[in-house]
Formats: structure tokens, C-alpha cells, sequence
């Protein structure tokens, strides 16, 4: 009797282990792709810091070559503006490996470009996107931490995208005076000249506001870019990479 008790219990513990390291392999396994999710979340955020870098950068420099603009309304010429985009460039094309290529050759069209391009923002958020839909997100213990990558891919990146689009709206506005001023004439006129002869309180009046607009776009992405570095720092001290 004693010794079916003892094999019972045996096989009791036996069964308990087995269940226990089950567990305990589940679990660690669960931290594990937690941990990797999170590392590679973390990967998109240092991708976005560049891209913010350099984003910021051409808006600094569509702000500086718009407020010369307006400083010198009556007087500048489009070659002096072509001049300050080559020192100060925002419009560009990307390559086919990607990289940024900033447009410093001109044409009798190129005014039209600087005025009215707006550079759109588009940061990287899939993997985000990813861990929202998986429930993985939530998964995350440090509450802080959530509510912070949370913050930065909706409420800032949304207000930053917000200016983003006001500044879209603005350049159309500039280009449909652009285009009005152009059917003045019963001939072709190309956009430099345009400017040149034809530039009025109206024009000004839409820079100002671009200018508005622009410094309140600067400082969102100077915030922005605070903010997500702060997010990786707090990922990097949190979460290590593994072999």
C-alpha cells in the first residue's frame, strides 16, 4: 500500500515537472519573441530619427528660402533664389538606391518646383502597425514605455503629418496663383518669368502664411525627434538584443 502511494506521488511529481518545465519553456519562449519584437520596433524608431534628421533639415531650409523671398519681395530674382536652394536645398529626388538626390540644376520651370513643393512626411511605421494588430503592444509590462511608442506613431506623428498637409494645402494655393497670373497672358510665359513680372500683395500675403506654418512645423518635429529618441534610449537600457 505504502509503496503504491510512493509511486503515486512519484508519478504525481513526475507529471507536475514536466508540466512546470513546459511552462516555463512557453513562457521563455513568449519573452523571447516579445523581446525581439520590441528590438526590432525599436530598429524602425532609429530608422525614423534619420529620416526626421534629414526631413527637418529640408524644412529649416524651405523656411529660410521662403522668408528671403518675402524679406526681398519686390527685388530678388530667380537666379538669386536658385542660388540660395543650392546652398539650402529641399527639392529632390531619390535614386534608385535610394539615396537623396537635391536638385541644383534650374530650368525656366524650376521656380514653380521651389514654390510649391511641400515634402511630405512619411516615416516608417509598419512594424508598429504590426505589433498594434498582433496585440503585441500590449504585451509590453512598462506602462511608461507603451504609452510613449503609442504617442509618438499617433498623436505626434499625426501632428506632425497635420503641418505637414497644411503646408500642401498653402503651396496649391500658390500654385493656383501661379497658374492665374500665367492666363493674365495670351502668350506662354514659364514660371520664372511669372514671378519676375508679375508677383503681387496676394503672393506675399500666401508666403507669410507659409511661413507661419513652417515654424510651427519645425518646432512639432523638433519635438518629435526628442521624443523618439528618448523612446529608443528607454528600449535600448530595457531590452537586449539576442544571439
Amino acid at each position: 500500500m505504502r509503496k503504491l502511494i510512493t509511486d503515486g506521488f512519484v508519478i504525481f511529481i513526475s507529471i507536475f515537472a514536466s508540466f512546470s518545465v513546459e511552462n516555463y519553456r512557453e513562457a521563455s519562449l513568449e519573452k523571447n519573441i516579445l523581446n525581439d519584437a520590441v528590438i526590432t520596433l525599436g530598429e524602425e524608431m532609429v530608422s525614423n530619427i534619420e529620416y526626421t534628421k534629414d526631413h527637418l533639415d529640408q524644412v529649416k531650409n524651405m523656411n529660410y528660402l521662403n522668408n528671403e523671398i518675402i524679406r526681398n519681395f519686390k527685388s530678388i530674382t530667380p537666379k538669386e533664389i536658385f542660388e540660395i536652394h543650392t546652398n539650402n536645398p529641399y527639392v529632390h529626388n531619390f535614386g534608385i538606391d535610394g539615396k537623396i538626390s537635391y536638385v541644383k540644376k534650374y530650368n525656366d520651370e524650376s521656380l514653380f518646383s521651389l514654390l510649391v513643393s511641400w515634402n511630405a512626411w512619411e516615416p516608417e511605421k509598419v512594424f508598429f502597425e504590426s505589433m498594434l494588430n498582433s496585440g503585441k503592444l500590449l504585451e509590453i509590462k512598462n506602462k511608461k514605455l507603451r504609452k510613449e511608442i503609442e504617442s509618438i506613431y499617433t498623436k505626434q506623428q499625426e501632428r506632425v503629418n497635420g503641418m505637414a498637409i497644411a503646408t500642401k494645402n498653402n503651396t496649391d494655393m500658390v500654385a493656383d496663383w501661379l497658374l492665374r497670373a500665367q492666363n493674365t497672358y495670351n502668350s506662354d510665359i514659364n514660371s520664372n518669368e511669372t514671378f519676375s513680372k508679375l508677383r503681387d500683395q496676394e503672393l506675399k500675403n500666401l508666403l507669410k502664411v507659409k511661413s507661419a506654418i513652417l515654424s510651427l512645423r519645425i518646432s512639432d518635429l523638433e519635438n518629435y525627434l526628442q521624443a523618439i529618441q528618448n523612446v529608443v534610449l528607454l528600449i535600448s537600457s530595457e531590452y537586449k538584443k539576442l544571439d
